[in-house]
């Protein structure tokens, strides 16, 4: 997997990386994902047994599919929100309200991995970003988690990895702070 861009979901504040093989951002993939019947339909036909598992309670893959939506459009707007108008200073920022450290004791704090939860209080939607900054984060891909670890699944593991490459990427091409972003073109 390369990394092929990065583009500004809220300038300066909410960034995503694009992967090759893809044609858009994986924050702009996710919601596309998310609020796609036939996509929905067909990963939770595949995925039938980790969803009726009982991890999630007893739900049929159309209350799935409906769940995923209404939650996604929760989501997307929650982060927006946050991105826009969230400050480090009041306690209403990107790393206050909506990304935390991907493993809980992880004290680092430049190219921390992190991961953000959908908005229903047992949410499966998971978007994961590098933390740059209290304010900044960039965006590396996002899964819907039907397991108890991530590791436990082949699409959940691809997760992990972009995670990896994407803080890896910011590491070598020296983008490591906020002001680093300052070119970057904004997208929607």
């Amino acid at each position: 997997m390369k990394i092929v861009d990065i583009f500004a979901v809220v300038k300066n504040k909410l960034l995503s990386v694009q992967f090759e093989h893809n044609d858009c951002d994986e924050f702009t993939l996710a919601f596309r994902k998310w609020n796609d019947t036939e996509y929905l339909e067909t990963f939770f036909e595949d995925n039938k047994n980790d969803l009726q598992s009982g991890f999630y309670g007893a739900i049929s893959i159309e209350e799935a599919i409906f769940s995923t939506i209404d939650e996604a459009t929760e989501f997307e707007a929650k982060i927006r929100k946050v991105a826009n108008i969230g400050k480090f200073e009041t306690k209403s920022s990107l790393q206050d309200l909506v990304f935390y450290p991907l493993h809980k004791n992880d004290q680092t704090y430049k190219l921390q991995q992190t991961r953000a939860y959908g908005t229903g209080d047992k949410s499966w939607l998971r978007m994961f970003a590098v933390r740059i900054s209290p304010e900044c984060f960039v965006v590396s891909g996002s899964a819907i988690k039907l397991t108890g670890a991530m590791g436990e699944q082949d699409h959940t593991k691809i997760e992990l990895a972009k995670l990896k490459i994407t803080a890896a990427y910011l590491k070598e091409n020296d983008l490591l702070t906020d002001d680093d972003f300052g070119y970057i073109e904004i997208i929607n």
